[in-house]
């Protein structure tokens, strides 16, 4: 039966796409059918309407494998779950207790980018609200998640370690990530037992990259399409011609912008801290910069 052994369980806007599909091309893993599965999340909507736990119960999860053939790895990527509850109580009726991976942003730089993503690509806040009043608003009235709770990581790590301990719980950095990808992914496949070679001359594609959406109708077509086409068309072929068609690039940040992320930054040094002293080896000095 395949059930996930790694799950990559947040943080949203932190490189999980990228992470997701550059593991998922390793010839020892197996990716889920649909990166985002949501099959473990707390709510039904409709990015899990069709398989959840919550409906389909325990057992149905390994449908979201339905491409497995006895790879060493079976993995998925949702990256919400690091704030789920449903997680935390399925994971251990898993047959093998999986390695649950975390990979985090500069709280401040990750903030933005939800600011940047839900203003130019989702379109589902008021085109003149500008940054200072998009961090005011947090959770209230718009519906939005409260992004600056959401980037406390040490408060909802925590309870994964809880439940998997702190030895299966392994924590990266996206920065690292994104200044030697293949430093960064020759690290990851030998932290999973993984041939790291396989990595020297990989390909590294972009995943998920904030855009600025033209017509959105087009991009929730496209999202819904994605699973039926093989991973390399969706790089080589329909993502380059979506992002030609249907994309253009994002303002840069202001100087009211920046004023905004250092203070965001200091707000955020006691909680970075704690979550250094858990995870020594994590290079979190370079958020202050």
């Amino acid at each position: 039966m395949a059930f996930p052994n790694v799950i990559i369980a947040g943080a949203p806007k932190s490189g999980t796409s990228s992470l997701f599909f550059w593991l998922a091309a390793h010839p020892d893993v197996c990716g889920s059918r649909i990166k985002e599965t949501y099959f473990l999340h707390d709510k039904i909507s409709k990015h899990n309407q069709t398989l959840n736990y919550i409906s389909n119960g325990f057992e149905a999860y390994e449908k979201c494998f339905p491409d497995f053939n006895g790879e060493k790895i079976i993995i998925e990527a949702t990256a919400p779950y690091i704030y789920q509850e449903t997680p935390l109580k399925v994971i251990p009726r898993l047959p093998e207790k999986p390695k649950i991976i975390f990979i985090l942003r500069n709280p401040a730089e990750r903030i933005y980018s939800h600011f940047k993503f839900n203003k130019y690509r989702m379109n589902n806040m008021p085109k003149a609200m500008n940054f200072e009043e998009y961090i005011k608003v947090r959770g209230k009235g718009l519906n939005m998640e409260d992004y600056i709770d959401h980037s406390n990581y040490d408060k909802y790590i925590n309870k994964y370690i809880d439940v998997v301990g702190l030895e299966n719980v392994k924590v990266y950095l996206f920065e690292d990530l994104v200044s030697d990808k293949v430093k960064f992914m020759k690290m990851v496949a030998l932290d999973l037992g993984l041939d790291d070679t396989f990595y020297n001359n990989f390909d590294f594609f972009k995943r998920n990259e904030t855009v600025n959406i033209k017509r959105k109708w087009l991009h929730d077509l496209g999202l819904k399409l994605e699973p039926w086409f093989p991973q390399i068309l969706q790089e080589k072929v329909f993502i380059p011609l979506y992002l030609k068609l249907n994309g253009s690039k994002v303002p840069q940040k202001t100087s009211e912008e920046k004023v905004e992320i250092k203070k965001l930054k200091n707000f955020f040094t006691p909680y970075n801290e704690s979550l250094k002293q858990k995870f020594p080896y994590l290079n979190i000095e370079i958020w202050n910069d």
